[in-house]
């Protein structure tokens, strides 16, 4: 296949601590900031608890996505996966993921940087939210690499940035704060949990860059698990010193600036602004042009979409158009839908239908591809699998189910984008037949999906 040889000229670059700053930044990244309030409005004292239940399908969807992983690192690795349960069910979506991140993620964090900013600066938010997008789209033209390092060393400027509120926070927390935990009942809890969603669902897509990653098939679920574990400590510490000093009825238009300005002095707090809030996303930003952009390659590789988003710069070793009209789309969402909720919704949608979708492969790894299945160095039985899998569609569907009449008109739009995408399935159904199994080309052997 042509797809292919554009794939082919992506250049394996990026280290394990590269690889464990993006998989940390994609986690704590601008929704920790933009969504904490509007969550503690929803749930309460009990945010934390809210926290740990959005996590747990995440903790579950560890185990297929190591297994998948070090048996079959790729580029776009999740539309990779997804194409085992069925062609059009992959198409409809990885399409409906990159829309939502396109309109919703990047546009989100893009709007946290401006507000932050403008803390610091009298900038307007939208203007300050267009030039870091411009910003890290230019980085991610340069290439992979120097996308990496700098994710490095804004990794470590982020952890130095939570770990002073952290330390500094613990002493003011107030035990009247956690006197009634679920004053809007277990269902608001729930629809928190919805919202927290990203909070460590985001960063399983760095395995969508297996193409450029070293020695991918021991890096990826070393890094997931890692990454994992760093995130929900932190995050644990966080919205329980958050809940703690703030009442959680002044939260819900509060970010965690408003409430570090409680324990913090101007110097402090203006550190923890830089590399906290502009820092985490700014992390994510740049990240998820990674990942979109090598998303809408691979299908347009197949001939699903216009072959010249495929298209690789031979310099930079980077898709250029898969960079470029991501960074146009964000941006007029970003002007025209200032709306930090709708943006937090699309993005929490999209990759709770995603997880969910590379849950299912999980079920027919075994059963489909015996061979690629025992290629994994991550030994579990397909029972203790298939089991876990379940477990991340429950827990998966029982939280989107919630979210979903809690969000209100952004589910409307996020149906409405499924329903486009599906419709646009049924128009190149005849492609989506012929371009049928895919072939992946790994280690020097062809694999048919």
């Amino acid at each position: 296949m042509n797809a292919l040889n554009n794939e082919d000229k992506l250049k394996r670059r990026i280290g394990f601590l590269g690889l464990l700053a993006m998989c940390v930044g994609l986690n704590i990244g601008g929704a920790l900031f933009a969504l904490t309030g509007i969550a503690a409005d929803l749930t309460g004292p009990s945010l934390p608890l809210a926290m740990l239940i959005s996590s747990i399908p995440a903790v579950l969807a560890l185990l297929p996505y190591s297994v998948l992983t070090s048996a079959m690192p790729v580029t776009s690795a999740t539309y990779r996966y997804m194409q085992m349960v069925s062609p059009r069910i992959a198409l409809v979506t990885m399409l409906t993921l990159a829309i939502c991140i396109v309109i919703g993620a990047q546009p989100l964090f893009a709007l946290g940087v401006g507000k932050y900013l403008a803390k610091l600066a009298p900038v307007d938010p939208i203007l300050s939210g267009v030039l870091v997008l411009a910003l890290f789209y230019v980085i991610n033209l340069l290439g992979v690499q120097q996308t990496a390092r700098i994710q490095l060393v804004l990794f470590l400027l982020l952890m130095s940035a939570l770990a002073l509120y952290v330390i500094m926070g613990f002493a003011e927390v107030k035990a009247a704060n956690f006197s009634i935990l679920f004053p809007k009942g277990v269902g608001g809890m729930i629809a928190a949990s919805g919202l927290l969603y990203t909070f460590c669902a985001g960063g399983f897509f760095v395995v969508d860059l297996g193409g450029e990653i070293i020695k991918a098939n021991k890096a990826l679920p070393k890094a997931l698990l890692m990454g994992m574990i760093i995130v929900i400590v932190f995050y644990l510490l966080i919205l329980f010193i958050t809940v703690g000093v703030v009442h959680w009825g002044e939260l819900k238009d509060q970010s965690l600036i408003e409430v570090a300005e409680n324990f913090m002095g101007p110097r402090m707090l203006a550190y923890f602004i830089v590399c906290g809030a502009l820092v985490a996303c700014a992390t994510t930003i740049n990240a998820i042009y990674s990942i979109v952009s090598r998303g809408l390659m691979i299908v347009s590789a197949e001939g699903i979409l216009p072959s010249w988003l495929g298209r690789v710069n031979s310099r930079f070793g980077t898709p250029h158009w898969a960079l470029t009209l991501p960074f146009i789309i964000s941006v007029i969402s970003l002007i025209t839908i200032p709306s930090l909720m709708f943006f937090g919704s699309m993005l929490n949608l999209g990759l709770i239908l995603a997880i969910t979708v590379v849950a299912v492969s999980g079920l027919v790894f075994s059963d489909r591809f015996p061979e690629l299945y025992a290629k994994s160095s991550i030994n579990v039985s397909a029972k203790i699998l298939k089991a876990v899998c379940w477990l991340v569609i429950l827990f998966n569907s029982l939280i989107f189910i919630f979210f979903i009449f809690a969000v209100g008109k952004a589910s409307l739009v996020f149906f409405g984008i499924i329903a486009g995408v599906f419709l646009y399935s049924l128009v190149i159904k005849e492609r989506l037949r012929t371009n049928q199994p895919v072939s992946v080309v790994q280690d020097n052997q062809a694999w048919r999906i």
